[in-house]
């Protein structure tokens, strides 16, 4: 399944977003979904202002500061740095793994319990206090 959603991803991203996109040169163009996305994270990343209309109608003007994440997130990729999750589809999925835990942990209170012993530090048994 995750190669069949990353080959829509791709298709997807490089369908036309906007068919009339005007870069910095003045060139008008078309723009792909990819580079909307390029474009929105390198915003994230260097920081930006923009205007926003509010419920009210009214407009105000929001400053977005650079993000490290983002900035980070370019980085990587230029370099080569990318991250690529590893699918073992037998490995137990987290929610197995903390049920497991839990239940360990629930079956040694009971067990503690069974056989007469407090789990709880601060109990103490009524023939051990010192009056």
């Amino acid at each position: 399944m995750a190669k069949k959603l990353s080959d829509y991803l791709r298709s997807i991203g490089l369908e036309v977003h906007d068919p009339i996109y005007c870069d910095d040169k003045g060139n008008i163009r078309p723009i792909t979904k990819d580079e909307v996305l390029a474009r929105a994270i390198f915003d994230r990343a260097l920081g930006y202002e923009t205007e926003v209309t509010n419920a009210d109608g009214s407009v105000s003007h929001r400053v977005f500061q650079p993000d490290p994440k983002a900035q980070s997130f370019i980085f990587e990729r230029r370099e080569g740095k990318i991250v690529i999750p590893v699918e073992d589809n037998n490995a137990p999925a987290l929610v197995d793994k903390m049920r497991d835990i839990v239940k360990r942990e629930i079956n040694t209170v009971a067990q503690e319990l069974a056989r007469g012993n407090s789990t709880d530090d601060n109990t103490q048994d009524p023939e051990d206090t010192v009056s």
